[in-house]
């Protein structure tokens, strides 16, 4: 499992454990936790804000027991909603939720007030209202919730690309879309909304019996016309040889730097070609590439996949699905409709 990190309003790293070294992470850091569990938990922007005004009254950029004021929130519930732009029954509706989840807690006086006692320098010696102990008491807790949501959210994601990636090769084995319009319109309809994991396993089981059933026929065919095949064996129709000379394709470091300076940018530290896979291997998941680009890394050479990793990542501002513009590309690519050198010349002329 990743580790999950993120940065704090100042910068700071949001590290998956807590309660390490000498120091209590910043309180920021402790509210990006939460934010960053708030599916998980069931929390919605409001209760952030609310969560995170209360942390702005806390003078202290540590969330610590040492001094009452580092913990607790002794502003009234008319000054919170005031700082966080909302009602004081909506201030009151969401503290609530936060006691109840138990991402705050109460600390009141007997008449149920919250007050802050000072000495005569003005520091608060005691006080009472809202204690923002259990965000650093549970911080690491709060890394793992996100975590888990992170890894079931990337297993849906993967899940979602492979079924589109499946419905485009049956497209492209079909002459005749008209023989699985039903099955198009119920995988596009599914894809639309938020499917269920299971619904999208079934829809990906009926696909790949579709593609099964059509490669199995063709198979047959092939086999049937064998001797007349054998006659024609050219090297432009041959798969194999085609796949073979992908990955033979070489490109230099001056082409690489040329056409897709982006890329070499966030490979320019990698130590050798197994750290250089990885990396991209990380941008490819920021692209939102799915399966098919590992799909691919076991079917083309390096410099085929540097090619097209640099040539959609030079283009990702522009480009409103990378998943589905890496399937088109590959797709174009096998059938010869695209050459991976010329990829090279339409960037350097782009640039």
């Amino acid at each position: 499992m990743k580790t999950l990190t993120a940065l704090a309003p100042n910068g700071a790293t949001l590290s998956g454990k807590a309660g390490q070294g000498s120091s209590t992470p910043q309180k920021w850091i402790l509210l990006r936790a939460v934010e960053e569990a708030r599916e998980p938990l069931g929390l919605k922007s409001t209760t952030l804000n609310v969560l995170r005004t209360m942390i702005s009254f806390v003078t202290s950029d540590q969330i610590a027991l040492d001094q009452d004021d580092h913990h607790i929130c002794f502003a009234s519930n008319a000054a919170i909603a005031k700082r966080t732009h909302v009602s004081v029954q909506t201030v009151e509706r969401h503290i609530s939720t936060l006691v109840e989840l138990g991402i705050i807690r109460r600390v009141m006086s007997a008449n149920g007030k919250r007050w802050a006692r000072r000495d005569r320098q003005g520091r608060v010696v005691t006080a009472t209202g809202l204690s923002l102990m259990p965000l650093s008491e549970r911080h690491a807790e709060f890394i793992q919730e996100a975590q888990g949501h992170a890894d079931r959210v990337l297993k849906f994601t993967v899940l979602r690309d492979k079924v589109s990636a499946a419905l485009a090769r049956l497209r492209e084995l079909l002459a005749n879309d008209a023989k699985i319009s039903g099955l198009m319109v119920t995988v596009r309809n599914a894809l639309r909304r938020k499917p269920d994991a299971n619904l999208l396993r079934e829809l990906l089981t009926e696909i790949s019996v579709e593609i099964s059933e059509i490669t199995q026929a063709d198979t047959e065919n092939l086999r049937a016309s064998g001797n007349e095949i054998e006659g024609h064996k050219e090297d432009s129709l041959n798969l194999e040889v085609k796949k073979e000379k992908l990955s033979q394709i070489q490109v230099s470091t001056d082409q690489m730097e040329r056409c897709f300076p982006r890329l070499c940018s966030e490979l320019r530290f990698a130590k050798d070609q197994h750290h250089c896979d990885r990396l991209m291997d990380d941008i490819a998941e920021y692209l939102r590439l799915g399966q098919t680009w590992y799909a691919m890394k076991s079917t083309l050479g390096p410099a085929i996949r540097f090619i097209v990793l640099g040539y959609i990542f030079q283009r990702a501002e522009k480009i409103q699905s990378p998943g589905a513009y890496l399937i088109s590309l590959l797709a174009k690519i096998e059938k010869g409709e695209l050459a991976p050198m010329a990829m090279l010349s339409r960037t350097s002329n782009a640039t």
